[in-house]
């Protein structure tokens, strides 16, 4: 029996990443509408430590998939050009 499960997703990557929780949770939204799985990471952390710069909440995403969230943020204008 094999550990590894080709139905898995490949591993996770920084999409966005803001100290604005709505900004957050609306490209988390977004990425989901569009089919594409999305997670937010650190924002309890932010949350409590407020909107200072310190803890950022970051939106993650497949890897596989890290393209085209790239780009649908982009058209949504969350981020710049993507890389």
């Amino acid at each position: 029996m094999s550990d590894f499960d080709h139905n898995e997703p490949a591993g996770l990557e920084l999409v966005f990443k803001s100290v604005d929780p709505v900004s957050v949770r609306m490209a988390c939204d977004f990425l989901q509408q569009g089919g594409i799985e999305a997670f937010i990471f650190d924002n309890e952390a932010a949350r409590m430590l407020g909107s200072t710069s310190a803890v950022e909440a970051r939106v993650m995403v497949p890897a596989d998939r890290l393209a085209e969230a790239r780009l649908r943020l982009k058209q949504l204008g969350f981020i710049g050009p993507a890389k």
